[in-house]
C-alpha cells in the first residue's frame, strides 16, 4: 500500500532529514522497534503525513510530516522526535530500501543541525503530563483548593507502603508509576494550579527515591534508580520550563511560599547524592527568583559557609548551592570555580543553564561558559556532547566567528575526533592530521585508499609512521596470514619511499626489520617471496 502511495525519492528526502534531526542512538532505538515489528496501522494522509501506532510501554500515535520532519508529533512523553516517530520511518522506508544501510550511515559520526527544539526540555509539559495520567487517577478528597501542605500531606499517606514495594518488585518501575498515577489527581484543576502540583509531586518522589537509596545503597536497582532519578529531573525541568511561572506567582502566590519553605529546606537535606541539589537548583532558577527571596537565601548559605562549626562535607554542599546565585548576579566565573572541581557534575549538570542563554540569544556568556567547561565536553556522552557542539556551532555564526570553529574543535577531543580529523584533511593540514590519527591509535583500515592517495601524492613521507605501525601490528600477530597482509603493506611502503627518494632508507628500514624477527622462519620465507629481503 505505501508503495503505491509514497516514491523511493520521498523516502530518500525524509531519510536525510531524519539523519540531520535526530541523534543516532534514537534512530537505533527506532530500528529496534521497527524490527520488533511493534509498528502498526502505518497510513499515508493528504499525501504528506505517515500515520502510525507503534507500541512502546503503551501504544503511541505518531504522525510523521514527510516534508518537514521537525514538524512530526507523537503523543508519547518525549517532546523531540522521538525512537517511536524513527520507527515508523523505518516502516516506510523498508518498502524501497534495506533499513540495515540507512542504521549504518545513522551509526557513522555526524553533525547534528541546530534548531530551536533542542533548546526545549526533553519531556512534554506538566499539564500533558496530567492529561495523559487521567486514566489511572488515584481516589483523593484533593481540590484545586487544598494546600501545599495538604498535598505533601496526601503524598504522604498515597505512597505508605511504596518503598515496601520498591524493595519487592523492581524499584523504579513502582516509583515511577507512582508518580505517574498520581499526577492524576489534579486532572481536572486549573492548568496553572495542576502545573504547581505536578512540580511538587515531582519533588517528592525525587526525595522519596533518594531515601529509598540511601537505605539500600548496595542493591542491584541502583543504576536502575540512578536513571530513573535523570528522568525525574528532566520532566521537573519541563514542568518550570511551561510552567506560568508569572501566573503562578501573581495568583497562587500563598502556594508558591509554601513551595519556597520545602525548597529552603533542601539544603540542610544530608544525602550524598546530587539530586536533591540538582532540583534545588531548577527550583530557583525557574520560579523562585524574587528579589528579596534571594537575597534572604544567599545570606543563610554564606553564614553556613563561613560557620566554623559547619562540617567540611557541608560547606561543600553549601557552596555547591550557593554559586546558583553567582550564575542568577552574572558572576559566572565565580560560580565555575566551584563546580568545576567537582568530578561528579558532568557536562548534564550544566545543560540547564547552557540552553537558557541559548534561548535568550545570549551568544557570548554560552561561548564563556563553552571554553571553562571544554574539557567535560570532549569527555561527554555522545548525545550530550552532539547536542552541545551543535548549539556551539549556532552561536559561532551568530557572533561572526564560525571560521574559527574548525581550529577550536581540537578542544572538545577526544569527542569531537572526526570532525576535527574532517578540518584538518580539508584543510590539507597533513601533519597534524597525521599525529592525530597516531595519537588516537586509528587502526590503518580506518583511513581510505582515497585519503592516504592524496597524502602521498602530497607529502609521501608523513604515511610511514602510520604505515609501519601496522606493518610491526601485523608481524606480532605471529601467523603467516598476517605476515602476507605486512609483505602486501611493505609494498605499498616501498612506493611511498620511492616517491620521497628515499630508497635506501626504506632498505635500511627491510634489513633491521629481518634482524629483529630473524627467528620467525614463517617471516622471513614471506621477506624473500616478496623480494624484499635484499
Amino acid at each position: 500500500m505505501l508503495q503505491r502511495e509514497l516514491t523511493r525519492d520521498q523516502a530518500n528526502q525524509v531519510g536525510e532529514q531524519i539523519l540531520a534531526q535526530i541523534e543516532g542512538h534514537i534512530i537505533e532505538r527506532g530500528y529496534h522497534y521497527f524490527s520488533d515489528g511493534v509498528v502498526f496501522n502505518t497510513r499515508v494522509e493528504k499525501g504528506t503525513i505517515l500515520l502510525s501506532d507503534v507500541q512502546g510501554s503503551a501504544v503511541y500515535h505518531v504522525a510523521l510530516d514527510l516534508d518537514a520532519v521537525q514538524n512530526s508529533t507523537c503523543s508519547c512523553p518525549y517532546s523531540r522526535l522521538c525512537k517511536h516517530i524513527a520507527a515508523t520511518f523505518f516502516q516506510m522506508y523498508s518498502v524501497f530500501e534495506n533499513p540495515r544501510h540507512f542504521l549504518a550511515r545513522a551509526q557513522k559520526p555526524r553533525r547534528v543541525q541546530f534548531s530551536k527544539a533542542m533548546l526545549t526540555p526533553a519531556y512534554k509539559n506538566g499539564s500533558q503530563l496530567i492529561a495523559g495520567s487521567e486514566a489511572h487517577a488515584v481516589q483523593s478528597s484533593l481540590t484545586a483548593t487544598s494546600t501545599v501542605r495538604d498535598w505533601w500531606a496526601f503524598f504522604e499517606s498515597w505512597t505508605r507502603n511504596l518503598s515496601a514495594a520498591m524493595e519487592t518488585y523492581r524499584a523504579s518501575t513502582e516509583l515511577f508509576s507512582s508518580y505517574q498515577n498520581v499526577l492524576g489527581v489534579a486532572a481536572s484543576w486549573p492548568s496553572d494550579r495542576a502545573q504547581l502540583f505536578a512540580i511538587h509531586a515531582n519533588l517528592f518522589h525525587l526525595l522519596t527515591l533518594q531515601e529509598f537509596v540511601k537505605k539500600y545503597r548496595q542493591s542491584f536497582w541502583y543504576l536502575d534508580l540512578t536513571q530513573t532519578a535523570e528522568r525525574l529531573l528532566e520532566q521537573l525541568e519541563a514542568s518550570l520550563y511551561y510552567a506560568d511561572l508569572a501566573g503562578l506567582r501573581q495568583n497562587h502566590a500563598e502556594a508558591v511560599k509554601e513551595t519556597l519553605l520545602i525548597v529552603k529546606r533542601m539544603k540542610s537535606d544530608d544525602s550524598s547524592s546530587l539530586y536533591w541539589s540538582f532540583a534545588y537548583h531548577m527550583m530557583w532558577w525557574y520560579l523562585l527568583h524574587d528579589q528579596s527571596w534571594v537575597l534572604d537565601e544567599t545570606s543563610e548559605l554564606d553564614q553556613l559557609i563561613h560557620n566554623p562549626e559547619t562540617k567540611a562535607n557541608e560547606k561543600e554542599r553549601y557552596l555547591l548551592l550557593r554559586a546558583l546565585f553567582y550564575v542568577m548576579e552574572h558572576n559566572d566565573e565565580a560560580a565555575l570555580r566551584i563546580w568545576l572541581p567537582n568530578r561528579q557534575l558532568t557536562l548534564s549538570f550544566y545543560l540547564t543553564y547552557l540552553k537558557s542563554f541559548a534561548r535568550e540569544n545570549d551568544w557570548p556568556r554560552f561561548l564563556f561558559w563553552m571554553e571553562w567547561l571544554e574539557q567535560l565536553v570532549g569527555q561527554a556522552e555522545t548525545g550530550q556532547y552532539r547536542l552541545v557542539t551543535a548549539i556551539w556551532l549556532e552561536a559561532m555564526e551568530q557572533t561572526e566567528q564560525l571560521t574559527e570553529s574548525g581550529a577550536m574543535l581540537k578542544r572538545f577531543l577526544p569527542n569531537s575526533f572526526h570532525e576535527y580529523a574532517t578540518y584538518l584533511y580539508e584543510n590539507k593540514r597533513y601533519k597534524q592530521w597525521i599525529d592525530l590519527h597516531m595519537s588516537y591509535q586509528v587502526p590503518l583500515s580506518d583511513i581510505t585508499a582515497a585519503q592516504a592517495k592524496e597524502i602521498e601524492d602530497s607529502v609521501p613521507a608523513l604515511l610511514f609512521p602510520l604505515y609501519l605501525r601496522e606493518v610491526n601490528r601485523l608481524i606480532n600477530e605471529r601467523n603467516r596470514p598476517a605476515y602476507k597482509e605486512a609483505i602486501k603493506l611493505l609494498k605499498k611502503v616501498r612506493s611511498a619511499y620511492s616517491k620521497a627518494n628515499e630508497e635506501a632508507r626504506f632498505e635500511r628500514y627491510v634489513d633491521q626489520l629481518s634482524a629483529k624477527y630473524n627467528r620467525l622462519r614463517a617471516f622471513q620465507e614471506e621477506l624473500r617471496r616478496g623480494n624484499l629481503n635484499l
